[in-house]
């Protein structure tokens, strides 16, 4: 089955995640930023090693899939 953005990657943030990366210009629940692939490597780096999200760092499994998506070549 194939990845998207909307179905697999975006539920991975919480609320809070959304908005406390917004203010700084990462736009965590929009397809449109989160799909270019500079701007998801720059999350995925984050996210990897762990400064990302605030509070609890992503279980492997979750890295996983994230760069699983961006390997797809990030679809929406």
């Amino acid at each position: 089955m194939a990845l998207s953005f909307a179905a697999d990657i975006r539920p991975l943030f919480r609320f809070e995640d959304v908005e406390c990366m917004g203010p700084i210009g990462i736009a965590l629940d929009d397809p449109a930023w989160m799909c270019v692939p500079a701007n998801a490597q720059s999350v995925y780096g984050a996210v990897a090693d762990g400064s990302m999200p605030p509070g609890e760092p992503w279980p492997a499994d979750r890295v996983a899939l994230f760069k699983k998506w961006m390997d797809a070549g990030c679809p929406a």
